[in-house]
C-alpha cells in the first residue's frame, strides 16, 4: 500500500511552487484577499431575550393605574399607555438588533465559506478569479455553513452538558430544569456515569473528525464535481471506505505539517511584530515630544489621536507584512490536503494539471479538460 499522505508532503511543495511562482502581483493580491477573508468553519451563537422585561408589566402595569376607578382621567391613561409602548418599543429594538446581528454573522460566515471554495477553484483551474466563482459557490457555502454548525453543535453539546452539570452541582442556578439535570447526573451509578462519559467522548471525537473531513476532503469533492455537502460526503465516503490506515496516516502527518506551519507562521509574526512594535514605539516617542511628554499621549486629545493613528498603522503594517507568509502556508496546507485526497482516489484529483506533480497537461484525460473549461468560475 502506498502512503499517499507521506508522498503528498513533497507533492504539495511542488504544487505550491507552481501555484505561486513566477511571482505575479495581481495574482498574489487576490490570493492575499482570499486568505485574509476565507473561513475554515462557522459557528454562530444566538442570545435573544425570550420575553419583555418586567417593567412593561403587560395589562397589570396599566391596571395598577386604572384599577381603583378614581384616577381614570385622560392624563393618567395617556401616561400609562405611553410607558407601556415606550417599554415595548425598547425591548423590540433589542430583539431586532439581536436578530440583525445574527443575520449579519450568518451572512459573513457564508460569504467567508464561499471565498474558501473560490480558493479551491483557483487550485482547480490555476486561475485566481473572485467575483463570479464567489457568486457561483454561494449555494454550496450555505450548505457547508449548515453542516458545520450542526457538526459543531454535536461536538460541543456533550462537553457543555458535562460542564453545566458540574457547575450546577456545586452552585445551584435556581432554574429548575438545570438543577434537576445536575442532580440526576450526580446521582448516576459510577458505572453508568463512566459509560455516559465514554459515549459522550466518542460522540465528540466522531463529530470533530467529521467536521475536519468536511473541510479537508468534502470541500474539494464539492468544488471538483459541483456537488452539495451531502453528495460530497457520499463521494468521499466511497473514496475512504476501507482506507482507514491511510486515513490514520493522513491525520498523523497532517498534525506534524500543521505544527511546522505554526512554527513558520509564529516565527514570522514574532520577527515582524518586533520590528513593527519598535518602529511604532519610536513614532510615539517622537509624537510625545511636542505634546509635553508621554503622559500627554493619554491625557490630551491630540495624544489620543496620535496613539490611535500609530496603532492603526502598526496593525495594518503587521498584517501586510505577514500576509505573504500566510498565503504560502495556507496554499501549502490546502495543497497537501487535496494532494492526499487525489492520491487516495485519483477520481478526486483537484489540482490543475499544471500544478499536479504527478500529471502533465498533455496527458490529462478529457474529463479533467472538460471540468476545467466548464467550471462556474469561467468569465
Amino acid at each position: 500500500m502506498g502512503w499517499h499522505a507521506v508522498d503528498a508532503v513533497d507533492d504539495a511543495v511542488e504544487a505550491t511552487r507552481r501555484f505561486l511562482f513566477p511571482f505575479n502581483a495581481v495574482r498574489w493580491a487576490k490570493l492575499a484577499l482570499l486568505v485574509l477573508l476565507m473561513g475554515g468553519g462557522a459557528n454562530a451563537g444566538v442570545s435573544v431575550p425570550t420575553s419583555p422585561d418586567a417593567r412593561i408589566g403587560g395589562v397589570s402595569g396599566v391596571a395598577g393605574e386604572l384599577g381603583t376607578g378614581t384616577r381614570t382621567d385622560a392624563a393618567t391613561l395617556g401616561n400609562a399607555l405611553s410607558d407601556l409602548f415606550a417599554g415595548a418599543s425598547g425591548d423590540w429594538l433589542i430583539v431586532a438588533a439581536a436578530v440583525a446581528a445574527v443575520v449579519v454573522v450568518i451572512g459573513l460566515s457564508v460569504a467567508s465559506l464561499s471565498l474558501r471554495l473560490v480558493f479551491y477553484d483557483a487550485l482547480r483551474t490555476n486561475e485566481v478569479r473572485l467575483w463570479r466563482p464567489f457568486l457561483g459557490r454561494l449555494r454550496q457555502a450555505v450548505g457547508l455553513f449548515a453542516a458545520s454548525v450542526a457538526l459543531s453543535a454535536v461536538a460541543t453539546v456533550p462537553i457543555a452538558l458535562a460542564v453545566l452539570a458540574a457547575v450546577a452541582a456545586e452552585t445551584p442556578t435556581g432554574w429548575g430544569p438545570i438543577d434537576s439535570f445536575a442532580a440526576t447526573a450526580g446521582s448516576l451509578p459510577i458505572g453508568l456515569a463512566i459509560a455516559a462519559g465514554l459515549v459522550g467522548s466518542a460522540l465528540v471525537l466522531l463529530a470533530t473528525l467529521a467536521l475536519r473531513l468536511t473541510f479537508e476532503f468534502v470541500v474539494p469533492a464539492m468544488v471538483l464535481e459541483d456537488r452539495g455537502v451531502i453528495a460530497g460526503w457520499r463521494r468521499v465516503r466511497q473514496a475512504i471506505a476501507g482506507e482507514w490506515a491511510e486515513l490514520g496516516a493522513y491525520l498523523a502527518v497532517h498534525f506534524f505539517v500543521g505544527v511546522g506551519i505554526a512554527v513558520v507562521s509564529g516565527t514570522a509574526f514574532v520577527i515582524a511584530g518586533s520590528a513593527v512594535v519598535a518602529v511604532a514605539g519610536s513614532a510615539l516617542l517622537l509624537a510625545a515630544v511636542p505634546l509635553g511628554g508621554l503622559g500627554a499621549l493619554a491625557s490630551t486629545t491630540a495624544g489620543i489621536a496620535a496613539v490611535a493613528v500609530v496603532v492603526t498603522v502598526a496593525v495594518a503594517t503587521l498584517v501586510a507584512v505577514t500576509l505573504p507568509v500566510s498565503v504560502v502556508t495556507r496554499s501549502y496546507l490546502i495543497a497537501y490536503e487535496v494532494a492526499t485526497l487525489g492520491g487516495i482516489d485519483p477520481g478526486l484529483t483537484l489540482l490543475h494539471p499544471d500544478l499536479d506533480p504527478d500529471s502533465t497537461g498533455a496527458d490529462r484525460d478529457s474529463t479533467g479538460a472538460d471540468r476545467d473549461s466548464t467550471g462556474p468560475d469561467r468569465d
